[in-house]
């Protein structure tokens, strides 16, 4: 298992106990509108995400291509004599992760396309190289899809969350899958990171229910940003120990945040 970040500033995503989500609220000045704060959460009595949980776990990896990307920015921009320490920091940082804008931006768009081509609906011509591996996927799979972009309120266990896909396959089969999109490099295989398995197993303990997570089939359905038409399906085993290990986090969440939204239900 990670072990626990220290820098723990971000305020994460939030669900109002119907499931309503409340990323976001209006500026007491009513110029607009911020993030919801832990002191919201506690006053509005709302739920953290399941993704706001699970950034209590480090990320070594991705830590480690931060600094990576920081460093290389650092190279391509030359510090100019005129520019103070302060400033020239701010302009690498932000020079390292415009990459970041860009992918994140392609990526809701897949993941919309996705979302679009799973309801019937229309979505940009152009992602289509990006989209039809998946379908052919699910056709060659046989899966019939329960519900989509399901909000899952768990008002026992103190959090809510929003899952891709539910599904069931063969005479009683159930599932879930989630989308990710990702830079793949050719002849590189794609790695699932532990806490999506954690992630799957929170949104199936409360979909599909506990005493069924045995015999539920999870998958991350992997969608390369970077060599458009390839996907990895990561399937994860052992549901019940990861939900089991998510219980731990949230609790640990909890104890960091001085917040027990459980008390509410």
């Amino acid at each position: 298992m990670a072990i626990l970040t220290k820098d723990q500033k971000k305020s994460g995503h939030w669900y109002a106990m119907d499931g309503t989500p409340m990323h976001r609220i209006p500026k007491s000045s009513g110029n607009g509108d911020r993030d919801v704060t832990i002191k919201d959460a506690r006053r509005m009595h709302l739920l953290p995400s399941v993704t706001s949980i699970l950034k209590m776990l480090a990320a070594p990896g991705l830590e480690t291509w931060r600094q990576n990307q920081v460093i290389l920015a650092g190279l391509r921009c030359p510090k100019t004599p005129e520019e103070s320490e302060e400033y020239y920091c701010k302009r690498v940082h932000a020079a390292a992760f415009e990459q970041v804008d860009e992918a994140a931006d392609l990526g809701s768009k897949i993941h919309g396309a996705l979302e679009s081509v799973m309801a019937g609906d229309p979505y940009a011509p152009e992602l289509a190289v990006y989209v039809n591996p998946v379908v052919a996927w699910k056709k060659q799979t046989g899966i019939v899809i329960v519900e989509r972009e399901i909000r899952l309120v768990n008002a026992a266990n103190g959090f809510a969350g929003t899952s891709d896909v539910m599904f069931r396959y063969g005479e009683n089969g159930i599932g879930i899958l989630d989308y990710k999109t990702k830079k793949t490099e050719p002849g590189k295989p794609v790695k699932a990171f532990e806490d999506q398995a954690l992630q799957l197993a929170a949104y199936a303990a409360t979909y599909w229910g506990v005493e069924n997570l045995d015999r539920v089939l999870a998958a991350n359905i992997f969608v390369s940003r970077t060599e458009p038409g390839r996907i990895e399906v990561i399937k994860h085993t052992n549901m019940l120990r990861h939900w089991q290990a998510f219980q731990l986090v949230a609790a640990l969440w909890r104890y960091a945040k001085e917040y027990d939204p459980r008390q509410l239900a």
